[in-house]
């Protein structure tokens, strides 16, 4: 995508509680999003998912050690169960992680579609389908990680309205993930990791405006 070429974004509703909370991370990530998912309070307002890279074999156990830690339910993304508040969801390995809805809400939806994508689970794929099912209620967060995966959903987010916020690359372990999202004007927020926690909390309750 040329940086010459116009992007209509939506506007950020402010003053109301997120939808979904979508977080994507890799190199660096865990104790970031560990941070994250232990500071967020059992009213949390809306469900989270986690696509983080990981090797295979150790996002069950990862679920399991934090669960106990936190105050929302911690666990491995299973197909078609729902996607509510008062659970963070964390995208399996070797499976892409969607969303979709029907009657009785939202549901996660898992793909073994590897098409045009080197990551699988891919954070492209979540972000892009939170903006679709979500729109301007959904809350994207992009973290540490090489490469650039995450940058165009965050781009697919901010179309839809969506609130963005990156970790500053400055604190990252590996910034180019939220540097690319920036370059492509996909970021209207960055935070340091160490604040990131509060941010997130305020900015998904619907306390802090736009």
């Amino acid at each position: 995508m040329s940086s010459e070429t116009p992007v209509s974004f939506g506007t950020p509703v402010g003053g109301f509680a997120s939808a979904a909370v979508v977080i994507g991370a890799s190199t660096g990530g865990p104790p970031v999003v560990e941070r994250i998912l232990r500071a967020l309070p059992a009213d949390f307002p809306a469900p989270v998912a986690v696509c983080q890279h990981i090797a295979e074999g150790f996002v069950e156990q990862w679920a399991e050690r934090l669960d106990p830690l936190c105050w929302l339910k911690v666990r491995e993304a299973r197909n078609g169960e729902r996607f509510e508040r008062g659970s963070v969801y964390i995208a399996p390995v070797g499976m892409h992680m969607r969303f979709r809805r029907d009657g009785s809400g939202a549901r996660i939806r898992l793909d073994t579609d590897f098409a045009d994508s080197f990551f699988v689970p891919s954070i492209d794929f979540m972000l892009s389908s939170a903006a679709e099912t979500f729109g301007s209620r959904a809350l994207g967060v992009l973290l540490t990680g090489l490469g650039k995966d995450g940058s165009l959903g965050m781009l697919a987010l901010r179309k839809a309205g969506a609130y963005t916020l990156a970790e500053d690359p400055a604190t990252a372990v590996a910034p180019s993930m939220p540097e690319s999202a920036q370059q492509l004007g996909a970021v209207l927020e960055c935070v340091c990791a160490d604040t990131l926690p509060q941010v997130l909390v305020e900015r998904a309750s619907g306390r802090l405006s736009s």
